[in-house]
């Protein structure tokens, strides 16, 4: 396996669905689903719903690094984003308090 597209094509073989069948689980449309197995479409915003369905780590599907199983629940939520740019807006999209929030951790944090 090379790119994200077979590992999302291989766990979905693997479990025997077809992509209608990822694409109710993951709540994307059945022509993401073919569209991210065949690697003409490199959006990352719902690489997590797939992530979810497929029961792996999304580190592991996105880059291919890491361990394939994923971590513990925990009540923190992953973000997914390509450049620092996405991370923003998705975090604009929040709220103005999770964005108080976020800077406030920034400033925390020890360089």
């Amino acid at each position: 396996m090379n790119g994200r597209g077979d590992r999302i094509r291989a766990e979905r073989l693997r479990r025997k669905w077809r992509q209608i069948d990822l694409a109710r689980k993951a709540r994307i449309s059945r022509g993401l689903v073919g569209d991210l197995e065949n690697d003409r479409n490199r959006d990352t915003t719902r690489i997590l719903d797939v992530a979810r369905a497929l029961n792996v780590n999304p580190t592991w599907l996105e880059t291919g690094k890491g361990p394939k199983e994923p971590a513990p629940a925990t009540d923190q939520p992953y973000l997914t984003a390509a450049s620092l740019e996405d991370v923003a807006d998705q975090m604009l999209s929040k709220g103005p308090d999770d964005v108080w929030r976020l800077v406030q951790l920034l400033l925390d944090v020890k360089r």
